[in-house]
């Protein structure tokens, strides 16, 4: 583990990234109390978690700025966008989407930028390069092909039980036309989540690579990066847009979920070296 981050850099990140959420939600219209709150509320919450996550790695500033910027933008952002493209009633057309998904890349940029910043040290030296190449050299290609293709079709299983226990609790909302909700045939949810599976592993890769730590080092971060960036903070930003009850149904849904997928990716993709351990 690196050193702690201090207290008053997890602040200054927090009013940064408050900032930047604040405006791009204004841009896209009027702020209300609550989306105001939430957001304050997600941007303290995810300087914690990256103060936290960037003490258990040791990466150069330029790198570490790349690592953050994936975990932002694919598993915070993209990964919902696509679920919410499908789910939702939020993308009316595709080119909808596409422009969303450029503001969101530059907005996480900016947000990975000001993270590494703030939250670096100049003693922290490794190389992401380095350290993804020695990663995947542990295993020959077809093993990587083989266990890369396995941990994304087994995010479907594990999102598909969880979320049928929640489903009594939740399906009337998705089928009240007013919420702006909707449930895909499930010859569209499987492929959907397939290919949601396959983004969480492309970008946890170089996560993986990063963390120095053992096995159990590996499932924490992995979960924790699931379920915080994954889950509480966009679910937390779109409080106001969403059914208020519906809020922590899904968030105890997408806790399991990250538990047991952090857990298998965990088993998975963690170096040779240290599944054993």
């Amino acid at each position: 583990m690196m050193d702690r981050i201090s207290l008053p850099r997890v602040l200054l990140l927090a009013v940064g990234l408050s900032s930047i959420g604040l405006v791009s939600a204004f841009l896209e219209g009027p702020l209300s109390a609550t989306s105001v709150a939430m957001n304050i509320l997600s941007s303290v919450i995810l300087s914690l978690f990256l103060a936290w996550f960037v003490s258990m790695i040791d990466l150069r500033r330029t790198h570490l700025i790349f690592l953050i910027w994936t975990v932002l933008f694919v598993i915070m952002y993209l990964n919902n966008m696509i679920e919410g493209y499908f789910f939702t009633t939020v993308f009316s057309s595709l080119s909808i989407f596409g422009v969303g998904a450029v503001m969101i890349l530059f907005v996480t940029l900016i947000e990975g930028v000001i993270a590494g910043l703030v939250l670096s040290t100049p003693a922290r030296r490794d190389n992401l390069i380095a350290s993804l190449r020695n990663y995947l050299t542990g295993r020959r290609t077809g093993s990587w092909a083989m266990r890369i293709v396995a941990s994304s079709v087994v995010y479907f299983p594990i999102y598909f039980f969880f979320g049928a226990i929640v489903a009594p609790y939740v399906l009337p909302y998705y089928s009240d036309p007013s919420f702006g909700l909707v449930v895909p045939p499930i010859t569209v949810i499987v492929p959907l989540e397939v290919f949601r599976g396959f983004l969480y592993v492309i970008s946890l890769l170089p996560v993986i690579a990063a963390i120095k730590g053992d096995k159990k080092t590996v499932f924490t971060i992995l979960t924790a990066t699931l379920f915080v960036p994954g889950a509480l903070i966009p679910l937390l930003r779109a409080a106001a847009s969403l059914p208020t009850p519906i809020i922590p149904i899904h968030l105890a849904e997408i806790l399991a979920d990250s538990i047991v997928y952090g857990f298998v990716l965990s088993c998975i993709l963690a170096r040779p070296s240290i599944q054993s351990n």
